[in-house]
């Protein structure tokens, strides 16, 4: 028993000392416009970036660092181009502030002192903004996005006030809700608002065969009423064709409703 304790807490300190590490080395990449200055300032002559191309690998390093972070706090989720960049920027400015506020603080300490403390707090920076992405990707999750297969609570058609628990479709997504086609296991073959959806990419477990209605006029689910925060798994390609192909004609949208298309109604559906 004490052998083990022994190897658990060595196991902890390893994994300890590699994290302070791996913080302090993406601190110090992160931290580079501030901190290799610095260094160059203290050289005999002092030495300073000459050039566009030295200032570029200056700040085009902290930049690269800062994508490779976003990348990798949003890993496992669908990449959106400009959430990633929404992070990576967020990323940069967290990490500035940091140092800017330690830089003050430490002026009059030798400068290798001074790197150590800059480097330290740009990657602790870096690990709040880590976890805290890391946070919201698993308590809020992403938005319904269509071609993706849900589990929500889906209006019935006799009478939308009550819903059922259903696996579904998205076909598109609007302003605090997503339009979908609700998916049964009840046997649909023969009837033409009715399609065989293969349980491929989406449902590995059940075994049993599913139908997709189609043709019909999809069926309005508010966001909250998705019953989790990550999609079920996406609708096989030839499926999802079809329900394009055979969607009704849409309908006059109402005035006002043409935000929803814009940007606005592309950071929304990230947003709950």
């Amino acid at each position: 028993m004490a052998r083990r304790n022994n190897t658990s807490c060595a196991g902890i300190g390893c994994v300890g000392y590699l994290l302070v590490n791996a913080l302090a080395i993406a601190g110090f990449l992160l931290a580079l416009p501030v901190v290799l200055p610095d260094l160059m300032a203290q050289q005999t002559p002092p030495v300073k970036p000459n050039g566009a191309s030295e200032w570029a690998v200056l700040y085009g390093i902290p930049v690269a660092a800062a994508c490779a972070l976003a990348a990798l706090a949003g890993r496992g989720g669908r990449f959106v181009w400009w959430v990633f960049l929404a992070r990576a920027a967020l990323l940069l400015a967290a990490v500035a502030a940091a140092v800017l506020s330690v830089e003050g603080r430490v002026a009059d300490l030798p400068w290798n002192a001074r790197a150590v403390f800059e480097s330290c707090a740009a990657g602790l920076a870096a690990l709040v903004v880590h976890l805290g992405v890391r946070w919201w990707d698993r308590t809020r999750g992403a938005r319904p996005f269509p071609g993706e297969v849900w589990l929500a609570m889906v209006p019935l058609r006799e009478d939308p006030k009550r819903q059922l628990r259903h696996y579904c479709v998205v076909l598109d997504t609007r302003l605090g809700s997503a339009e979908v086609a609700q998916i049964t296991s009840k046997d649909k073959d023969g009837r033409r608002d009715h399609v065989r959806i293969p349980n491929e990419g989406w449902d590995e477990v059940s075994g049993r065969p599913h139908w997709v209605e189609i043709g019909r006029e999809p069926r309005t689910v508010p966001y909250r009423k998705f019953l989790k925060a990550r999609p079920q798994g996406r609708c096989p390609d030839e499926v999802f064709a079809q329900l394009r192909e055979r969607r009704p004609a849409v309908r006059p949208a109402p005035a006002g409703s043409a935000a929803e298309a814009g940007l606005w109604g592309k950071v929304t559906r990230y947003l709950r």
